[in-house]
């Protein structure tokens, strides 16, 4: 699963992976337009002319100059992740500062609230399902931006910097205790800023969720992480107690080094270009942490890293992150530099990774295709003779750990579930900071029957909430299951035995036209995940799906079927 590589600003910008078009649409800003998507079919467009033609082209053309200030910002991003010498931190500071002063201005300004306004008044969106989702986007965000007083982005941004820097002390020292005051203050100020901006009844946690999963609540998340505790938890106890699985010697004797780096690379790349990324408008480099950026369709960059002892980590890396670079690149380009061209949600963006990670490259289909290209990047490989089945088992092996971003596909979702779980308690009282480590373990024992031996292993784990990023955990548990959906209905309507056959082949040209035309091209111009996936599959989100996959997929690897 993906790591938390760049903090994702809770104003949502230009689109790369983790800045997804978060903020929740309301009751009172979805019939602002005359369009509202329902279908896949209702996305029609009816030209402009007159007034309504010329309000929607001044809204636009402003829209696109506060994208080409988020592109910017990207590529500096990007630039200090990949290629920035350590002793231009200082003066990359001030860079992004100033940037930051500009784009507030441009999108605070009046003129730009006056430009969107005319947009609603002209019914500049009627007949378009497109221009609606850009002028309700606007709105959104400028609402959103003018709301919150210069002091709060201040603190915000102070106390973001100071809680990275005591979550990294508190880490290495495997002392919680130290950033427990900071911790409450992160979780007070979320707070601050969900009573500033959230919109009528909704709560301060459904606030914390809206950033990163649009239209999501603390109900609906009940409702479906509830059904994985029911009905999943059972079947990965019983998957765990069947023992592990039997593997090759060539991936667990590290003195054959089957895997040395610059064959790792040599191979990923080949499967980068197979799964259809384009290098014409993307780069593929190395960084300490994988991630996907870049500023749109037209420049999409990912980065993975190699360890010579852990074939897992790069591949399954780059099926990972040349999925969402696929979505970034199958991205609307009619629309490019609008709010509707930037993806829906984090969740979905998510989908779009795991689509590939785990229903392709841990597919059988996708090993037997690919292995004379494993034998000749890997010769010891073929000299010990495996097989795609070898692979195949070692790829989808389950164990249950403590470490979230090191979890199979089996044990991952019980992870999600306990932060959220924790992160609700957080916000609605139940739960103090303090008590957290307690509470962290107590709930591992619960879900995977594990215990961490301390925070480091435990409670401090995971970077996000030191800078007040919470909400953003149930989104990789939704991507998960948003993509069994998604491939579900892809294998239904392509065909069960020819998508199997595509992909047995080695093209997976098929799936990503599917994919193009069904979940890419669309954007944001959904409400929500769940609009979107009704519109795909035909039903929202369905955990019983999730489940019933991982079930039947998992008994019969381990003999249990």
């Amino acid at each position: 699963a993906c790591q938390k590589a760049v903090t994702p600003p809770r104003r949502p910008s230009h689109p790369v992976i983790t800045r997804p078009n978060t903020r929740a649409v309301s009751k009172r800003n979805v019939f602002r337009t005359a369009v509202v998507v329902r279908s896949m079919s209702s996305m029609s467009s009816t030209p402009l002319t007159g007034d309504a033609c010329t309000a929607y082209d001044a809204l636009t053309t402003r829209l696109r100059k506060l994208a080409d200030l988020d592109a910017v910002e990207a590529t500096l991003q990007w630039d200090e992740l990949v290629m920035m010498p350590d002793g231009a931190a200082e003066a990359r500071g001030r860079q992004k500062a100033a940037l930051a002063e500009l784009k507030h201005r441009e999108a605070t300004s009046v003129m730009h609230g006056d430009a969107i306004a005319l947009a609603e008044a002209m019914k500049s969106g009627e007949g378009c399902a497109f221009r609606a989702a850009n002028i309700r986007d606007a709105r959104r965000d400028y609402d959103d931006a003018i709301k919150v007083p210069a002091e709060l982005k201040a603190k915000e941004a102070a106390l973001g910097a100071k809680g990275y820097s005591a979550w990294n002390k508190a880490r290495d020292n495997d002392d919680f205790a130290s950033f427990a005051p900071v911790l409450t203050e992160l979780v007070e100020l979320r707070k601050e800023f969900a009573t500033v901006c959230a919109v009528d009844g909704q709560s301060v946690y459904d606030y914390q969720i809206d950033q990163f999963e649009r239209g999501m609540t603390t109900e609906r998340l009940e409702e479906i992480f509830g059904s994985l505790r029911e009905k999943l938890a059972p079947v990965i106890k019983d998957i765990l107690a069947a023992g592990e699985l039997t593997q090759h010697k060539v991936f667990t004797d590290k003195s054959l080094q089957a895997f040395p780096e610059h064959a790792q690379e040599r191979f990923c790349r080949a499967i980068a270009v197979k799964m259809g990324f384009s290098f014409e408008f993307g780069r593929f480099d190395t960084s300490v942490h994988p991630f996907t950026g870049g500023s749109g369709p037209f420049d999409v960059r990912i980065t993975t890293r190699y360890d010579a002892d852990n074939f897992m980590d790069a591949t399954m890396g780059v099926f990972h992150e040349v999925g969402h670079a696929l979505y970034e690149q199958g991205l609307n380009r009619d629309q490019d530099g609008l709010p509707v061209q930037r993806a829906l949600s984090m969740g979905v963006h998510e989908s779009q990774s795991l689509f590939w990670e785990r229903y392709v490259g841990q597919s059988l289909e996708f090993w037997e295709a690919n292995l004379g290209l494993f034998h000749e990047s890997f010769p010891v490989t073929k000299t010990e003779n495996v097989t795609a089945e070898d692979v195949f088992r070692f790829v989808n092996k389950a164990k249950a750990g403590l470490i979230r971003v090191d979890a199979d596909e089996l044990t991952y979702s019980m992870h999600v579930v306990l932060r959220f779980e924790l992160e609700k308690a957080l916000f609605d009282g139940s739960l103090k900071v303090d008590d957290l480590p307690e509470a962290w373990n107590e709930k591992m024992h619960e879900l995977l029957g594990v215990t961490p031996d301390s925070d480091k292993t435990g409670v401090l784990q995971d970077v996000h909430w030191s800078d007040g990023s919470f909400g953003y955990f149930p989104s990789y548990t939704l991507g998960a299951m948003y993509a069994v959906q998604f491939y579900e209905t892809c294998r239904a309507e392509i065909g069960h035995t020819k998508f199997d056959e595509t992909i047995k082949g080695g093209d997976f040209s098929v799936a990503k036209k599917w994919l193009n035309q069904k979940v890419h091209e669309t954007g944001s111009v959904f409400v929500s995940a769940d609009a979107l996936c009704e519109a795909v599959t035909g039903t929202k989100l369905d955990p019983n799906v999730y489940v019933s996959f991982l079930e039947t997929k998992y008994r019969r690897i381990y003999g249990l079927a």
